[in-house]
């Protein structure tokens, strides 16, 4: 919950700025504005308190425009929801960047304000020496073929004793279970055995620094309107530092090395690269636990779909050794159970509220009739686009956990460019992969295993946190008990994890 004192703080400053940077002047060649019902701070508000999915939001209130545009005081949102808009988006790709988004997340997310390393890590078109995007490209390769599947084996290995303890404690909060795992497999199989994330403080620090988001980001008094997550950022930028002058980096993933060695070279300090890195592990949290939630929701909500999957994954991918152990192989979940993956992405489609952004960086007349203004953003929220029949057919607002498999009627079904919960090409999530591994490994373990039911009996969704500003999934605001107790199948069995290197990553579908 944001404090008050902290909105009229962030709200005096923001306003202040308007009346004097900005003068809320509209072009009518622009796309249409939306106004708020609270003047001047309305969509600020809205920001603050629905996260990313304000401008889902909006766009919902007016479907008949492919595109809006919403006054942000110092700058404008452009959010559309046209098919062929976010394509248009695409084929102007040099004036509607990503990259400067970079910079914007070092400085509010991560806290640098020394300009001269600013100007490195800016994007060589605004005059900088593009570190920022040079440390983002060296990271993609690390998170394909054998560097991945090093990590997903260090992963697996950290990740099986949580899921062994679900046969020991029969209720428990299965929210904060999927926390727990996804903290500690994510970070020790990036950091290695030295893993700064290993200490419990360090761990809630960086809740503190993640939740608290919202207004941090503004970078407006942060250590007086956003003072929580600003000293929570600051004592995890404190333990990497620490870690990395220890040299726990040479026990890393490879990852972690080519990010610092990049980092390095092109001229940050170690006390630098270390704030970076506090925000680097929102790619690998921040949405990996809501989706991991979401999917053991979803298969034990859904009896009929959990058994279907149940015998996919018995019938294809375990593997057992000879003295009777059974082992999931994860190269099988990638290529022989489509049920699996199609309902993953399918959950992923229904449940996300992803907004893929891009910063104009010079007037952009966008498919010859809506002029763009250089230093605003555009905004591509998924859960408009996820609704339209023209991309996903007559069942667009119906859950089908069979529209991604490519094999009879369904093999035709989807649509390229509205899948957005991975980001917008040519800007693409590099960390996809991995946290698909995780979910789907974790997944197939529990429900093969489990049987849950929530306390009460009723799978109810529990309320969402919607004012996060980095987690698409829905993180959930309360506790949610259920009970587990293994199944009788495999009573007596001893489990296992099984991984082949470098034999590729899923064929997941992207915008």
């Amino acid at each position: 919950m944001i404090d008050i004192t902290q909105l009229l703080i962030l709200g005096a400053v923001v306003a202040l700025g308007y009346f004097v940077f900005n003068g809320s002047r509209h072009d009518p060649r622009e796309p249409p504005m939306v106004t708020s019902g609270i003047p001047i701070l309305g969509h600020m508000f809205g920001m603050l308190w629905h996260g990313v999915g304000h401008w889902g939001n909006q766009a919902k209130k007016h479907p008949e425009q492919p595109i809006i545009t919403l006054d942000m005081f110092l700058t404008k949102f452009y959010v559309i929801t046209s098919p062929d808009l976010m394509q248009a988006v695409q084929r102007n790709a040099k004036t509607l960047s990503f990259e400067p988004l970079l910079l914007f997340g070092a400085r509010n997310i991560s806290g640098i304000s020394n300009p001269k390393t600013l100007d490195i890590l800016k994007e060589i078109d605004a005059g900088g020496q593009g570190l920022g995007s040079k440390i983002m490209h060296a990271m993609t390769p690390t998170l394909v073929g054998k560097p991945l599947d090093l990590m997903n084996i260090q992963m697996i290995r950290l990740i099986q004793p949580f899921i062994e303890k679900l046969g020991e404690t029969s209720t428990f909060d299965l929210y904060e279970w999927c926390k727990d795992a996804t903290m500690a497999a994510s970070t020790e199989a990036t950091y290695g055995p030295m893993n700064p994330y290993k200490d419990k403080k360090i761990q809630d620090a960086w809740w503190d620094f993640e939740t608290g988001l919202g207004v941090l980001i503004a970078n407006t008094l942060p250590w007086l309107t956003a003072r929580k997550p600003w000293k929570g950022r600051q004592k995890v930028a404190d333990a990497i530092l620490k870690y990395l002058q220890e040299g726990g980096q040479e026990h890393g993933s490879e990852l972690t090395n080519v990010r610092l060695k990049v980092s390095m070279e092109g001229g940050l300090t170690l006390e630098e690269y270390s704030k970076l890195e506090v925000g680097m592990l929102i790619a690998f949290v921040s949405n990996t636990v809501p989706a991991m939630f979401w999917c053991l929701f979803d298969l034990y909500d859904r009896q009929k779909l959990l058994g279907e999957i149940r015998k996919e994954i018995e019938a294809n991918a375990i593997v057992v050794a000879a003295d009777g152990t059974h082992s999931i192989d994860l190269t099988a979940i990638r290529e022989q159970c489509p049920l699996l993956l199609s309902t993953f992405q399918e959950i992923l489609r229904t449940r996300s509220n992803s907004s893929p952004t891009r910063l104009v960086t010079k007037d952009t007349l966008l498919a010859d009739k809506y002029l763009l203004k250089a230093g605003n953003t555009v905004s591509m929220p998924s859960i408009p686009m996820s609704q339209r029949q023209e991309v996903w057919g007559e069942t667009a607002g119906e859950f089908d956990e069979r529209r991604y498999m490519n094999s009879g009627e369904k093999k035709d079904s989807r649509r390229a460019g509205g899948f957005l919960t991975f980001g917008l090409s040519p800007t693409i999530c590099p960390g996809r992969h991995f946290a698909s591994s995780e979910i789907l490994l974790l997944v197939a373990m529990v429900i093969l295993r489990y049987d849950i039911s929530p306390v009460g009996g009723v799978w109810k969704e529990p309320a969402k946190d919607t004012s996060s500003m980095v987690s698409i999934m829905g993180p959930i605001k309360e506790k949610f008990r259920v009970n587990a107790s293994p199944r009788k199948e495999y009573a007596g069995v001893k489990w296992g994890f099984h991984v082949e290197e470098g034999k590729g990553q899923f064929p997941l579908v992207i915008g």
